[in-house]
């Protein structure tokens, strides 16, 4: 594999809040992990307006990790962006409202389609890799939180922990073992 970490994130967007103030670090996918996701036509997608942001009923079970000292980051693709049925406002307004359940320091976002092959979309590892490079006092230790295959991928890319998050108790089994 090209190692091409200093280019890897370079077109992904970041919305911060605040620096991430702790050593270690929970990345968190959006779509069906903290919101959920849709299927339109078959195709597994992501809220298009604020009515259909939809907070997972386990969110708070992640805040064990900022209690543990983890600095909450949100890694999603976004392709609606690229699409233009979506827009970076939007996102920010989503961040928000999972904001008012979870202390998110940072997202980092891919808007771009799968065939662009860039190097941020999942499971592509540039959206962490822009992280590390942004804060690189701030991956000490590192879990990845997913519902989707490329979640998992990007995460085994970067030897990250991975924990699936695939129906309503997992997410809360996972962190009893984790922890």
């Amino acid at each position: 594999m090209i190692d091409k970490s200093k280019e890897a994130g370079a077109k992904a967007v970041k919305f911060q809040k605040r620096n991430p103030e702790y050593k270690n670090t929970l990345y968190l996918d959006k779509d069906g992990v903290l919101n959920t996701a849709f299927y339109r036509s078959s195709k597994l997608s992501s809220p298009r307006n604020l009515d259909e942001v939809n907070i997972k009923q386990d969110i708070e079970d992640i805040l064990i990790f900022s209690k543990k000292k983890f600095n909450l980051v949100v890694i999603s693709n976004q392709p609606d962006i690229s699409r233009k049925l979506i827009t970076k406002e939007f996102i920010n307004e989503n961040l928000e409202i999972i904001r008012a359940y979870l202390p998110i320091s940072i997202a980092i976002v891919c808007p771009h389609l799968k065939e662009s092959n860039c190097l941020c979309r999942k499971p592509n590892t540039g959206m962490i890799q822009k992280f590390r490079e942004l804060f690189p006092d701030n991956h000490e230790s590192e879990i990845f939180v997913g519902d989707q295959i490329s979640d998992q991928e990007c995460a085994d890319g970067l030897n990250i922990h991975f924990i699936k998050v695939d129906n309503p108790t997992s997410l809360k089994n996972n962190l009893e073992f984790t922890f």
